[in-house]
């Protein structure tokens, strides 16, 4: 996340966290029987989303809270937004359908093998790619997850920036009011029409962004007055962290969940100071590759664990193993017991997502934000597109 200063800088601690995020969403949704799986507040760790989605309002507002000024600035930034989030997302979207197409023709071979969701059914249908093109899957036209399950974030997030930018437009002087009120109406909203509001996704989902992006621009406003070192950074770093893990593991899942949200704003504003101790282990060169690797972390990871858990089944029924096992619904990998299985999770979250990102970025992510990506956003007179900042996108 680079500053808006005038002198090279990156929000470097605000990078790592969001790669952590990726990389805990990753854990939370790998399709191994784990200890893990069993402990309600397990579920909280989705709460990592509503740190993208802060984090995504502190970066749009930084690189863009005093630049739109007018509609064709408007349309430059959504078209940014656009060719951020959707290129990965297409591509993962395509993969997805790639191997449905493989499935059916298997199973037209081998009757006898077992799937756990019939190719291009419910959630795999053509129409659902249709509204997955459009960035439109997580608006009540479907009953539950489309396809790439994370991707609804991005497409929520992709109107909800829109509507960011449009305020900052439409109200050029109020727009902080504005935020603080809708961000508070969304969050009074989510509360009474879901009783797990942080675990809304394709129904409420778009909520969670609007409480998200907006809180994160206004943190954003606040952090900007601020200069000079953050005074006991490292024991404002350690506090707020600790916090939020306490919550976490704490908070039993259901309407308290909204209580996470203070400390996550919190987390971010100490972190964007980069004073602390938290803020320098987050700048260790891993942490920062993971940061740089979270968007494709996140979008990918479903793909390579429905590529894993067909390839287990297949194994299993080749070789008479019981290599999968339901639980809650749900097909997953065992290894041994579920508390052996725990180390072998955390590794395999790593292994399996983290390198494929760092390929995926290379050559998916980096070359849409290249020169060449934004000649057509060039207009006359003003200067090229890419001496404007790029905000990084906040996952999903």
């Amino acid at each position: 996340m680079t500053q808006n200063s005038g002198h090279p800088h990156r929000f470097e601690a605000l990078d790592a966290l969001r790669g952590i995020c990726a990389l805990l969403i990753v854990f939370f949704h790998i399709p191994v029987h784990h200890v893990l799986k069993d402990v309600p507040t397990f579920a909280n760790l989705q709460v990592c989303v509503d740190v993208f989605f802060v984090l995504s309002g502190f970066v749009l507002y930084h690189a863009y809270g005093q630049r739109l000024t007018s509609r064709t600035d408007g349309v430059r930034f959504m078209t940014r937004r656009f060719l951020r989030l959707w290129p990965l997302h297409v591509v993962m979207l395509g993969l997805l359908a790639l191997l449905d197409l493989a499935k059916l023709a298997y199973g037209q071979s081998d009757t006898g093998f077992a799937m756990d969701a019939q190719p291009f059914s419910q959630g795999h249908s053509a129409w659902e790619i249709v509204t997955n093109l459009a960035f439109l899957q997580s608006f009540g036209l479907h009953p539950g997850m489309s396809w790439n399950g994370p991707a609804w974030s991005a497409a929520v997030e992709f109107y909800v920036s829109i509507l960011f930018a449009a305020l900052i437009l439409a109200f050029p002087r109020h727009h902080l009011p504005v935020f603080l009120i809708l961000g508070i109406a969304a969050a009074l909203a989510l509360h009474t029409l879901t009783p797990t509001p942080l675990s809304a996704s394709t129904d409420w989902g778009v909520l969670r962004a609007v409480v998200g992006v907006f809180a994160g621009g206004l943190v954003c406003a606040m952090r900007r007055p601020a200069s000079g070192p953050l005074r006991r950074a490292s024991l404002l770093e350690t506090g707020f962290l600790a916090v939020l893990v306490g919550c976490a593991v704490l908070l039993p899942v259901g309407g308290l969940q909204i209580l996470l949200l203070p400390p996550i704003c919190g987390l971010i504003y100490v972190l964007s100071f980069d004073d602390g101790v938290v803020s320098r282990v987050f700048r260790t060169r891993w942490l920062q590759s993971l940061g740089l690797w979270s968007y494709s972390v996140y979008m990918i990871h479903c793909f390579v664990f429905q590529v894993a858990k067909t390839a287990m089944t297949f194994i299993g029924r080749k070789t008479g193993l019981d290599l999968v096992v339901w639980h809650n619904q749900e097909k997953l990998v065992q290894i041994g017991t579920p508390e052996q299985a725990l180390l072998p999770a955390i590794i395999l979250s790593i292994a399996l997502v983290v390198p494929l990102a760092a390929f995926t970025y290379r050559w998916i992510e980096r070359p849409a934000m290249t020169p060449s990506a934004w000649r057509l956003l060039k207009r006359p007179g003003r200067a090229t597109p890419n001496a404007a900042p790029v905000a990084p996108a906040a996952l999903a």
